[in-house]
């Protein structure tokens, strides 16, 4: 009879064999528990502590530690371990510096710290077969685990391969993870930008309430622009009866939706009190107190405001009331003549002890005649930087306003814009700016 598998010539032992067989088939089912684990998208930290679970039971690795940079920033994170003491940052960016599978360097953190290996995981950039590097996106630290070096090596084999499984799937699941962050952030942009629009439109309604044809023997023009779609500039022209037009043109703090909710209370709110009839400081006062409301005790916030009345005294004749809060003047062109209107109170919104209460202001008084021009704007035109980063600034203001003849407030106005323009070239405007002019027939 023919020897037995035991008991081959060549030393063949069936048994041994069985044993390998034994050997594989765990490491094989090891990999089958993992890639189990991988089809229902279990999210990082669970996953890492049921394959530790697997190297555990099927490798007897007792120290675990798995760091990856699947973050924003791209800085490791150490992302799982145990059964070490701890794992500092020292250590972290000391296994980050592997590039092949190795012991820690003699003296190091991780030897310190009782790590045996440091095996990089990632995509495999050469040089040969035989010396394998990769370029790391993740990195086990492994300790006490197997027992003989012929055991090490075969358990290393499948513990890359284990770490290269659920590096892929883990940095997967990362970008995805970015790509659907991304596509919100995106969707989120444009529903505000959505808004931004309409609140821009709704804004240039308010503002187009500033009709031109208010009253016959006033020629009226208006311009804004605002610095991000809508802002806080507001103006309006108000015909109170056949005689009385009341304007005025303003200036809330800040910019953007904040300044354009605060614009859009304020105009509302004056037009109500400008149909009431309410007189001149009595409007002002109840300005005051509604924006001390609505920016309360802990937010600080102003308006600069500009208001006047047109009373027309017949023959030609007028004469303008106003206030101005803290406002730019405004200017009187009349012939050669530059006329300013300064402040004559503080910004509104603003409480300042001893300051007298607003009903027992006098208005300062202007008498107007036919072909006068009343000129008003808000800061933006003014602190409009230029290229070389000189403000357009209330001087150079004037000296075009004094080379002007004009013969419409649409003339002025569109000079105006054009010496803006010119001024700022490509840059984009500073702050909200908007123009007023309001010519005498």
């Amino acid at each position: 009879m023919g020897a037995t598998l035991s008991e081959s010539s060549s030393g063949f032992s069936a048994h041994q064999l069985i044993r390998e067989l034994e050997a594989k088939r765990g490491e094989a089912e090891a990999l089958q528990e993992v890639v189990r684990l991988l089809a229902p998208k279990v999210r990082d930290t669970a996953l890492l502590i049921s394959v530790a679970s697997i190297l555990r039971s099927r490798f007897g690795v007792e120290r675990l530690a798995y760091i990856h940079t699947f973050t924003p920033n791209h800085i490791p994170k150490l992302a799982y371990f145990h059964n070490f003491p701890s794992i500092s940052q020292e250590a972290i960016r000391e296994c980050t510096t592997y590039t092949t599978t190795n012991v820690p360097r003699p003296g190091s953190f991780l030897e310190h710290m009782g790590v045996e290996i440091v095996m990089p995981l990632g995509r495999f950039v050469g040089p040969t077969a035989r010396v394998r590097i990769v370029e790391p996106r993740a990195w086990w630290l492994l300790g006490r685990f197997a027992d003989t070096e012929e055991e090490k090596t075969s358990d290393l084999l499948y513990l890359e391969i284990i770490g290269i499984l659920i590096t892929v799937y883990l940095e997967n699941t990362f970008f995805q993870e970015q790509q659907r962050q991304a596509e919100i952030l995106k969707l989120q942009q444009q529903a505000y930008e959505q808004e931004i629009a309409l609140a821009s439109r709704i804004q240039r309604r308010i503002l187009s309430t500033a009709n031109p044809a208010i009253h016959p023997r006033l020629d009226i023009s208006t311009f804004h622009l605002a610095h991000k779609g809508i802002g806080g500039d507001l103006f309006d022209f108000i015909r109170l009866d056949d005689k009385r037009v009341l304007f005025y043109i303003g200036d809330v703090s800040g910019k953007g939706i904040s300044a354009a909710l605060v614009m859009s209370n304020l105009q509302g709110q004056i037009r109500t009190l400008a149909e009431l009839a309410v007189p001149l400081p009595t409007l002002l006062a109840q300005l005051h107190r509604r924006l001390l409301q609505l920016y309360g005790e802990d937010d600080t916030g102003f308006v600069t405001l500009f208001l006047g009345l047109i009373e027309l005294e017949g023959e030609g004749k007028w004469t303008l009331y106003y206030f101005n809060a803290g406002h730019p003047p405004p200017f009187l062109l009349r012939g050669g003549d530059l006329i300013p209107l300064p402040a004559n109170l503080t910004m509104l919104g603003i409480h300042i002890p001893g300051q007298p209460p607003f009903e027992t202001l006098q208005a300062s008084t202007l008498p107007l005649c036919a072909g006068d021009t009343l000129l008003a704007y808000t800061d933006g035109l003014i602190e409009q930087p230029s290229p070389t980063g000189e403000s357009l600034s209330l001087d150079k203001l004037q000296d075009l306003l004094s080379t002007l003849t004009p013969t419409s407030a649409e003339t002025v106005l569109s000079q105006l814009s054009q010496f803006l323009e010119k001024h700022k070239e490509d840059l984009p405007l500073e702050d909200d700016t908007s123009f007023i002019a309001c010519r005498l027939l």
